[in-house]
């Protein structure tokens, strides 16, 4: 079969869970991903015909795909802040406003390192997952020593295994609750960055059945009677760690940006690409 034979053959399978323009994008970035072949290729040669141990490798790709499994997974790998960053079940796949987060708390970084009179700049990543933020920090910033830290130990398992590669050091990760005291032993704090699980129950009814039935359910949602309940913890998590005129960068519900703003002194709330009040920064 060709190249473009299996970019319509997984779209077909696909069709009933997405709508047109996505299944035919999942389609081109499933085929040229698991080949290995640039984007464009599919329109310049989409005639080229593909092995038979290729077309076998597509086929299997489009029965997990049709399943409703998300495309990342299937690849093993998805993009965020020009790093491929591996996922799998047990990690959730970083989104678009995790990537501005990361950007905007980049540029106060900037500033930050400018200002700081300090040898050594640490930088935290609390709610680490796939590890996507801790990793982009760590190539951008060579010089800062990066920190981690997650619950899930499926995620950190693919964390640590991230083949990023860096002119620094590999950030550090560990497992911690940070439901509870921070661990004994960590140093102050220059920038934390967080994106919580923050999504309420009563929220479930309008998520995508692939996110549901595939994405850990421990990294989206909170109780409705307590929403906020990571981000009082992470407010005496920086509290303690964040040094003076550091910063502390959230990822919110924006439902809920005034109350989880109301939580930090000076919180200033921040809107996303599609003009959602999705941010906060504190500055300390």
């Amino acid at each position: 079969m060709t190249l473009k034979g299996h970019i319509n053959a997984i779209e077909a399978a696909v069709a009933a869970l997405y709508p047109r323009e996505e299944a035919h994008a999942i389609a081109v970035r499933t085929v040229t991903g698991l080949l290995s072949v640039p984007d464009y290729k599919y329109l310049s040669e989409p005639d080229t015909e593909v092995s038979e141990q290729q077309s076998q490798l597509l086929t299997e790709a489009a029965a997990r795909l049709a399943k409703g499994e998300p495309m990342q997974y299937v690849l093993g790998y998805t993009w965020f802040a020009g790093l491929r960053i591996r996922v799998g079940a047990g990690v959730l796949i970083p989104r678009p406003e995790t990537e501005q987060l990361y950007e905007l708390a980049a540029q106060d970084c900037d500033n930050l390192m400018a200002a700081s009179g300090d040898d050594t700049f640490n930088i935290m990543d609390i709610c680490t997952g796939s590890g996507c933020l801790a990793y982009a920090f760590a190539a951008e910033f060579p010089e800062a020593h990066v920190y981690g830290c997650d619950i899930s130990d499926a995620a950190l398992s693919i964390a640590c295994k991230q083949r990023v590669k860096l002119q620094g050091a590999r950030p550090v990760l560990f497992k911690a609750d940070v439901l509870d005291a921070p661990p004994a032993g960590l140093p102050k704090f220059d920038l934390i960055v967080s994106n919580p699980p923050y999504v309420r129950e009563s929220e479930r009814a309008a998520m995508r059945p692939n996110v549901l039935e595939w994405e850990p359910e421990q990294a989206f949602f909170v109780p409705d009677d307590d929403p906020l309940k990571f981000y009082r913890a992470i407010a005496l998590w920086a509290d303690a760690l964040l040094k003076e005129n550091g910063s502390l960068w959230l990822e919110i519900n924006e439902s809920l940006a005034q109350e989880t703003a109301d939580l930090f002194t000076g919180a200033a709330v921040i809107q996303d690409i599609n003009g959602k009040d999705r941010f906060i920064v504190v500055k300390k």
